[in-house]
């Protein structure tokens, strides 16, 4: 175990990056994030006006977006070692919704164009 229990994640304005973090108990917050990679694990996940990013996300409730587009969705398969005690830790069980997303900016009941599954 890493020992570290984060509440949540923030990031801002980030581009170009790379994002490697354990599991988070709360909420993690992106807003004007592009061309950015994610590795994630996290009880709900809020993106707002980000682009070009691909997540890999451990998911328990499920991920929000807004005002975001060509997002891409994979299921979290980067891990380390004391990651099951720190997902233990943190509150999070097994349940990973990392394909069930929400877009705030489509309301129709056809797929978003906004994001997909990799």
């Amino acid at each position: 175990s890493s020992g570290i229990n984060a509440e949540y994640g923030h990031c801002t304005n980030c581009t170009n990056c790379t994002f490697s973090v354990g599991p988070i108990s709360g909420s993690l917050f992106l807003e004007n994030c592009y061309d950015s990679t994610y590795h994630v694990t996290c009880q709900q996940a809020r993106i707002h006006t980000t682009h070009s990013a691909t997540f890999y996300i451990h998911v328990t409730s499920k991920a929000i977006i807004e005002d975001s587009k060509d997002l891409k969705f994979g299921k979290r398969a980067e891990f380390y070692e004391g990651y099951e005690s720190d997902l233990v830790d943190a509150g999070l069980g097994e349940t990973n919704n990392w394909n069930d997303v929400d877009d705030f900016n489509w309301l129709s009941k056809d797929p978003s164009p906004n994001w997909r599954t990799i």
